[in-house]
């Protein structure tokens, strides 16, 4: 049996031959997605049921699973059509390992390039997002990795770059900088923290004391300053690039922060976002009523 026939999702069920047994329901969701998008691009394996005009399906099952989760949800109906390639019960079991075992993934560099000539043809983040089931940010992250220099995303072909160190070298769009600081740094000082204070050590991170004081970096982008954004870490953000704006963001806060005194009557009260040098030449002053 080589040709294929279309059977509706309704006249289809879970093979119990079927080897895999564990699925990520994340996973199944953003499989689910990308069938509503794209329909189903592989066809299903299927074998005759013990119920008259239904099939077990003996290789596909995370197809199955998404096609009835969109089922489920009514993003499809009933009579929605699969193209399925019928075997035996004899072959399910081989069939089914030899599916889920024999796969090879696709490599990462390849995802992002080929996610980087959808958007060089007009597609837009968010719509490749929902076509391939996946969360936007997926899909910014690695249209990012796919702007870093050829030169390194070929060292990552060939296994002499982490997918992690990729994503730190993302903090710069200036190729020549960035190959030139990796051939620059010895093998042990290469860990993705070394390369990201390396680009960025001009820069004031997200978790300084000024930055925090002043609100964030959401604050400070407020007051006009100019933020780089990692993208790959979550938890410090970003950075400021504006080491200047900063300090002036920061004083505006002071004299802010300084108002309720001046109310209390002191004749002067000046605000520093440092410890002046002189300020031990000051003798202390006590209110008198």
């Amino acid at each position: 049996m080589s040709s294929t026939i279309m059977i509706p999702v309704s006249k289809l069920q879970e093979d119990p031959k079927n080897v895999r047994k564990t699925y990520d329901p994340a996973g199944i969701a953003e499989l689910a997605d990308s069938i509503e998008a794209n329909g189903v691009v592989q066809n299903l394996i299927v074998r005759p049921a013990k119920r008259k005009g239904s099939h077990y399906v003996t290789a596909g099952r995370r197809r199955f699973r998404a096609l009835m989760l969109l089922l489920e949800q009514q993003r499809i109906t009933n009579d929605y059509e699969v193209e399925c390639k019928p075997t035996t019960a004899a072959n399910a079991i081989e069939l089914s390992l030899t599916e889920n075992v024999m796969r090879e993934a696709m490599h990462p560099a390849d995802e992002f390039e080929a996610y980087t000539a959808l958007y060089e043809q007009g597609r837009q983040p968010d719509e490749i997002a929902q076509r391939f089931g996946k969360p936007e940010i997926h899909v910014l992250r690695r249209l990012a990795l796919a702007r870093v220099a050829p030169e390194l995303r070929e060292r990552f072909r060939q296994g002499e770059m982490t997918l992690q160190h990729l994503e730190a070298m993302t903090l710069s769009n200036d190729h020549a900088r960035q190959v030139e600081l990796w051939n620059s740094l010895p093998s042990y000082a290469r860990r993705p923290s070394d390369i990201r204070r390396h680009l960025t050590q001009e820069e004031v991170p997200a978790t300084d004391k000024r930055v925090v004081f002043v609100g964030g970096l959401k604050a400070y982008f407020e007051a006009g300053g100019l933020v780089r954004r990692d993208m790959f870490d979550g938890e410090n953000e970003g950075y400021v690039t504006d080491s200047g704006h900063l300090e002036k963001v920061v004083l505006d806060k002071l004299n802010v922060e300084a108002d309720p005194i001046r109310a209390e009557g002191w004749k002067w009260v000046e605000v520093y976002n440092e410890q002046p040098d002189n300020i031990f030449s000051f003798q202390r002053v006590y209110p008198e009523p």
